[in-house]
């Protein structure tokens, strides 16, 4: 039978063999790594596009005045619903604390 030492031993080498060979494999001194092309920034316009939805104008004079009368109003909020009254109470949601009142047992040990 083989001695636990001995395993332990082979683990340690075969580790050191790992990270020797990542080292060896990742370190390269003598390769430089290429350069990251600087590219210039864009330059963007300070002056907003116009929303192509909003820019619609009409054809002619008729369609403009038919297009300012057809603005309706919004409409109204409807009314709030009432208050049920045959709601059941409030509830309590799980895993909350509810102290209940403490019964002393009249049958028992005592």
């Amino acid at each position: 039978m083989v001695s636990h030492l001995f395993y332990y031993q082979l683990a340690f080498c075969v580790l050191v063999w790992l990270f020797v060979m990542l080292h060896v494999t990742w370190s390269k001194p003598g390769l430089p790594t290429p350069p990251v092309p600087a590219q210039p920034k864009r330059k963007r316009s300070t002056k907003p596009k116009p929303f192509a939805g909003l820019t619609h104008k009409p054809h002619c004079a008729l369609c403009e005045q038919a297009a300012e009368a057809r603005t309706p109003a919004p409409p109204l909020r409807p009314l709030p619903c009432p208050q049920r009254t045959d709601a059941p109470g409030p509830w309590t949601p799980r895993c909350t604390f509810v102290p209940t009142p403490s019964v002393p047992i009249a049958a028992g040990w005592g």
